[in-house]
């Protein structure tokens, strides 16, 4: 009995290793409820939901102590987790029953290696804000009337990022944080000197800030988009659809920026590109159906999937953090709650911040270690509080402060 049950668990634990090794496709269902007819919403959610069931069937892996109590193995303290990455999202069916919405997804997941150090943030739902995409050059736009691009495109990658991962991403399209969109990331300071550090972060309230610039939309070949073009010259661009010289460029640049400090934490630059086929005078707007029909929009669908990849794989392992917004005694008040994972029992570290200026009037964000603990006692959906052993005036916690999972 104790050896047969000794190779399931290993058989269990084997499989659960391999399947680390490469991805899988797996089929689930998800449902979420229907708010003032919001149907779109609702899809969002329920999607999220059956992609979170992909990931807990494909990857679930199991952590525990095991002991021999005469003569039968058990398994206490158990946990199931995922560290699955999903893409290639596709709905495969969609029925609406009274309130609720239900769906059937096919996705891939990929499976990470745990963090190193032993972090633990990961469990946690880290919140991003994804701004404005600026254009370099506005003009280059016009083309398919697509200036809409550079306050949407966050929308649809924020989409991605709430849909692939377990970030929580804010749609924050319509705030440009690049006032001079030619040197981003880098702005001149009132002194003289150059930073990279973003200013005004914190009424943001989140973790980390997605941003960018569009560098380049041209077409490949100017030509095929001449308002001056002949009948003649039409017709050969038509049945000559498949050519390179109907590509269109797509290059963007991408920032990540901690959202306590401002500090750039990742920087990376995307290209693509794809066939633009519709006539010159044509206005679909950037993320339209007749945008993603577009060989050009489903290159450019592409390349936010693997920008929401490499996002993933930046922030996944990056430990989780909360701003502290109250303190009463040795209570403590932060932003992170249910929609977060938090729970009762949690213990995270306090660190108290501090700002300073060096000589050249560069700010710095610095966070100190106050090597106290704070256990969460209880649980909102938005926000939680904790307690400390001692009285947090001792160590002059106040709002603004940070808690942090180590």
């Amino acid at each position: 009995m104790f050896n047969s049950m000794l190779r399931i668990t290993a058989a269990l634990l084997f499989s659960f290793i391999s399947l680390s090794l490469h991805a899988v496709t797996m089929e689930a269902e998800g449902q979420a409820l229907i708010f003032n007819k919001d149907i779109d919403s609702a899809r969002q959610n329920a999607i999220k939901n059956a992609t979170q069931q992909a990931s807990l069937q494909a990857g679930a892996f199991v952590s525990s102590t095991q002991s021999l109590n005469r003569g039968v193995l058990s398994i206490d303290n158990m946990s199931v987790s995922t560290l699955g990455m999903v893409s290639n999202i596709e709905l495969l069916d969609e029925k609406i029953k009274g309130r609720m919405l239900w769906v059937k997804v096919r996705a891939d997941i990929d499976f990470e290696e745990g963090c190193p150090g032993d972090v633990k943030g990961h469990s946690y739902q880290k919140s991003v804000a994804v701004t404005a995409f600026p254009l370099l050059y506005p003009q280059q736009a016009n083309l398919g009337y697509l200036s809409n691009i550079q306050t949407e495109l966050s929308n649809t990658l924020s989409s991605g990022i709430n849909q692939a991962t377990n970030l929580r991403a804010l749609n924050a399209g319509m705030l440009n944080v690049h006032e001079t969109a030619a040197t981003a990331p880098t702005r001149l300071l009132t002194a003289g000197a150059l930073t990279t550090v973003l200013d005004h972060t914190r009424q943001l309230d989140v973790q980390y800030i997605i941003s960018g610039v569009i560098r380049d939309m041209t077409m490949y070949d100017s030509s095929v988009t001449d308002p001056n073009r002949n009948i003649l010259v039409d017709f050969y661009n038509q049945m000559d659809y498949r050519s390179k010289r109907h590509l269109r460029s797509l290059v963007l640049e991408l920032y990540i920026h901690d959202g306590f400090s401002g500090a750039l934490l990742f920087n990376k630059q995307y290209a693509t590109a794809g066939r633009w086929n519709l006539a010159p005078e044509a206005r679909p707007g950037y993320g339209s159906a007749e945008f993603w029909r577009q060989d050009y929009g489903q290159q450019t669908r592409k390349l936010l999937q693997q920008v929401t990849e490499d996002l993933n794989s930046e922030l996944r392992c990056k430990p989780f953090s909360a701003s502290i917004t109250k303190s009463d005694g040795s209570f403590l008040w932060f932003n992170a709650g249910a929609t977060d994972g938090i729970k009762a029992g949690d213990k995270l570290s306090v660190y108290r911040k501090s700002s300073f200026f060096t000589e050249d009037m560069r700010s710095h964000v610095q966070l100190s270690n106050t090597r106290k603990t704070m256990t969460v006692t209880e649980v909102q959906p938005t926000f939680s509080i904790g307690r400390l052993t001692e009285d947090g005036a001792v160590y002059n916690i106040q709002p603004d402060d940070v808690v942090i999972a180590q």
